[in-house]
């Protein structure tokens, strides 16, 4: 079996090649894979070479799916999966400042729409609405109603 694979991605051109590799006394039957990556200027952006066992591929796949996908999160804010940027702040520890900001924003806020102040300090902290609700509770803050505290009615 030989494969071959050529395909561009926004600036960047990617290829892949193939090669069937029969079992021997010693090695179970496999795949030899050869991939390469180039920007507009031919520059190279990636290159590796793998053997794999034939019987192990379904497994290989999922683990470099998984491997790269998390690789791609880490340093490409786009890479959410969704083509919207991640926030800045996404997945960091919030900070002290940023907590006393939340809690001092939000309990200020008493009659404003809890979904549209969430998209502000989502925005200000930068942070997902998601993570900004998450945070208010831990903060004493009814995530629900701007301007009440958390238990009270």
């Amino acid at each position: 079996m030989d494969f071959h694979n050529e395909i561009r991605v926004g600036q960047h051109t990617y290829g892949i090649s193939a090669k069937g590799e029969p079992a021997s006394e010693d090695q179970p039957a496999s795949v030899a894979v050869e991939f390469t990556g180039a920007d507009a200027d031919g520059r190279v952006v990636a290159e590796g070479n793998l053997v794999i066992a034939v019987d192990g591929l379904g497994d290989a796949s999922a683990f470099l799916t998984r491997t790269l996908d998390g690789l791609a999160a880490l340093h490409a804010p786009w890479a959410s999966g969704r083509g919207r940027p991640r926030p800045p702040n996404a997945g960091r520890p919030w900070t002290e400042a940023d907590g006393e900001l939340l809690r001092e924003r939000w309990l200020s806020a008493l009659g404003e729409s809890a979904g549209r102040l969430a998209g502000e300090l989502a925005e200000e902290l930068g942070r997902t609405r998601a993570a900004v609700r998450a945070q208010l509770p831990r903060l004493g803050c009814d995530p629900d109603v701007p301007g009440r505290p958390l238990g009270q009615s």
